[in-house]
């Protein structure tokens, strides 16, 4: 009867690709200054959704945010021209 496990340590390693996608990403950096007034610097991104489409019917959207009061404002639309 064997109840002591002989196996080797090797046999059982994990692949590469699987402990890189386990890694978690590092913490953004601080933000050292910010805007002093409003709408001194508005921020834009532009993205779409990739497999998902809103209830809308709507594939893409852009963002607004003012960088001294973090208002944002988004806006969805169908095509991107």
């Amino acid at each position: 009867m064997h109840l002591i496990n002989t196996s080797n340590e090797n046999e059982y390693s994990k692949c590469t690709v699987c402990v890189e996608a386990k890694f978690t990403k590092k913490p953004f950096k601080q933000v050292t200054s910010r805007s002093t007034e409003l709408l001194e610097l508005v921020r834009s991104y532009l993205a779409e959704f990739k497999n998902t489409m809103s209830k809308g019917g709507k594939k893409y959207y852009i963002t607004f945010v003012d960088d001294f009061s973090r208002y944002t404002k988004i806006y969805f639309f169908k095509v991107k021209r």
